[in-house]
């Protein structure tokens, strides 16, 4: 049984993701927090080298949550648990990249307001691809998407 208070954050747009953001940069509970860019997103997932996944060149169903890992059965897809999956952690150890919940970032292009990357729990695995991403106007709210949160490092 999953612990649902350990689900990714989905289903919110991205007006609701910067007030939250404009919150903890406000109540100093993370000073600088802003949604992360594309760049710091890839570089975070990829690695130093070329990998399409964080896993490699293959995306094997047991190790990221997407469409395939529980076989398609709809009484089963959803999110995971953070974590769940720690055989796919990116280079930098961060958990979840691909799949369970697209991440909504700032787009690399100024005419595009946010993308998603990543994949998630209904999404295929060519859909998984680190380079794979779709547009996110500001309204958008999707059980599929979340975002993490990217903030100057405090070690000196």
């Amino acid at each position: 049984m999953q612990d649902w208070r350990r689900f990714p954050v989905t289903g919110v747009a991205l007006v609701d993701i910067e007030a939250y953001l404009r919150w903890l940069n406000a109540s100093g509970r993370l000073p600088g927090a802003r949604l992360c860019t594309e760049w710091e997103w890839e570089r975070a997932a990829r690695g130093a080298d070329d990998r399409t996944f964080t896993t490699g060149y293959a995306l094997p169903p047991t190790m990221a949550n997407i469409d395939v890992t529980y076989g398609r059965r709809p009484e089963a897809f959803g999110p995971d648990e953070v974590g769940s999956h720690p055989e796919s952690d990116s280079p930098f150890g961060l958990h979840d990249v691909q799949g369970n919940a697209l991440e909504i970032l700032e787009a690399s292009r100024p005419d595009v307001p946010a993308v998603g990357r990543g994949g998630a729990w209904y999404y295929d695995t060519f859909n998984a691809r680190l380079t794979s991403r779709e547009f996110f106007e500001p309204q958008t709210r999707s059980v599929f998407a979340g975002f993490r949160v990217c903030a100057p490092s405090t070690l000196s």
